[in-house]
């Protein structure tokens, strides 16, 4: 053991003795000082080094920065021409809807049929016959389907009512049922989306205060206060005979004292 030490220390020292000469050559070969200038130069080397990697990871990251910025924005184009299409789309429904509600009107007007029954020609040649399509069954059909929770069901048949006799005193109803089979699914948001349609498109209906008054409940239940608030005070307002007038007005005190008010700014 006592001999390794010694070998160990023996070979350290001549390292330290071979490092010692050779530096002494190097000095003694190019003069004093030379060492220490080539090791100054080789350190600002390497820091050039160092700082030219710096500025070039500064370069990669602007670089990455700029390509991240302009795919947000296409990503936001994009997002905007989709809801412009969105919003053309269902301003050709509407008017699709509007002319096949005039439709029905004339109809009505120049044959005198029924806003709830349908004339449909079934076959072909001389088989062919005509069949009356009666919009109460459609309802039938579609208060079933909600008895036995099949709301999918439900809708279709109610917006096949709607559909078919958009000018019938029946269609708010259909629509207001449409409403109905999207709160008990639990869907709020397409409930307050279908009853509005009951304010749009059928402003004379009776069934519009009723629709007023669940849009309210709906928003309520989504914590949108301010909402229901706007939504009973227009009932309030336009439909004061309503027979359930009270509830809606207990209702709309009710969430005015919930709601916190906000100060008035003062003037300059």
């Amino acid at each position: 053991m006592k001999t390794l030490k010694l070998r160990r220390l023996a070979a350290a020292f001549s390292t330290i003795l071979v490092l010692s000469f050779s530096a002494g050559c190097y000095s003694l070969m190019f003069g004093p000082g030379v060492l220490e200038r080539d090791m100054a130069r080789t350190a600002a080397g390497i820091d050039r080094i160092a700082q030219m990697n710096l500025d070039t990871q500064k370069i990669v990251e602007t670089r990455l920065k700029t390509v991240e910025a302009k795919q947000q924005a296409d990503s936001a184009l994009l997002a905007s021409n989709l809801a412009s299409i969105g919003e053309q789309i269902r301003a050709l429904q509407e008017t699709l809807d509007q002319t096949r509600h005039e439709v029905q009107e004339i109809r009505l007007r120049t044959t005198g049929e029924a806003p709830d029954r349908l004339p449909i020609v079934v076959g072909q040649g001389d088989t062919a016959s005509t069949v009356i399509l009666e919009g109460q069954q459609i309802l039938l059909q579609g208060e079933q389907a909600l008895q036995r929770k099949d709301y999918q069901a439900a809708r279709g048949s109610f917006q096949e009512y709607v559909k078919r006799f958009p000018t019938s005193p029946r269609a708010a109803e259909a629509q207001i049922r449409i409403g109905e089979s999207y709160v008990r699914e639990g869907k709020l948001p397409e409930a307050v989306a279908a009853l509005q349609v009951v304010e749009q498109l059928y402003v004379n209906s009776p069934l519009v205060p009723e629709a007023l008054m669940k849009i309210a409940s709906c928003q309520e239940q989504l914590g949108q206060a301010q909402q229901a608030i706007a939504t009973l005070k227009r009932l309030v307002s336009q439909h004061q005979r309503w027979e359930k007038i009270e509830a809606a007005q207990e209702m709309l005190r009710r969430l005015d004292r919930l709601e916190p008010q906000v100060p008035p700014t003062a003037s300059p």
